[in-house]
């Protein structure tokens, strides 16, 4: 089945919000008490302040990313000339379908049209399905750009050279 990539409406915004966190808590255990979940089920901050889009599959939304532009509120680990790709998420009932494969490459090729030189992003140490997918998309690690919000949260690098 055909997935589309689209922008998120507005009347979306709770649903994406609570397909990011099942993700997420599908590998982690997250909880909605999670310090971290109240940014996952916000993706109206995601709408207004970087670019929201969704993965479209037989009339569901199957998936989202935030797509990061160099120098707004939502970049991390990004730079200057670098987009970045935030909270990747895919409904646990769509994964292995490509969904994610396809929203990563939505944001390469917005990098691209936008002139940027690198795609960049962090991945929790324990999403390795993410690790997988980012390395057959051609991300390699940076590891000079690992971080942790938080002593119990080791996030890792990743950067694709455009």
């Amino acid at each position: 089945m055909t997935v589309t990539v689209r922008p998120a409406r507005p009347d979306e915004l709770a649903a994406v919000g609570e397909l990011t966190l099942a993700a997420y808590a599908a590998d982690s255990g997250m909880t909605r008490e999670h310090p971290y979940a109240a940014s996952l089920l916000d993706a109206g901050a995601r709408l207004r302040d970087a670019e929201l889009l969704v993965a479209e599959q037989g009339g569901a939304v199957v998936g989202t990313v935030t797509y990061v532009r160099p120098g707004t509120p939502f970049a991390e680990v990004g730079g200057e000339g670098e987009a970045e790709v935030r909270m990747l998420a895919v409904s646990p009932s769509a994964r292995g379908a490509g969904v994610g494969r396809v929203l990563s490459e939505a944001c390469v090729e917005r990098a691209r049209a936008e002139g940027c030189r690198a795609v960049v992003l962090s991945s929790a140490s324990w999403m390795l399905a993410a690790h997988r997918l980012y390395g057959r998309l051609g991300f390699r690690r940076w590891s000079e750009r690992d971080w942790s919000p938080r002593p119990d949260i080791d996030l890792l690098a990743f950067r694709l050279d455009l």
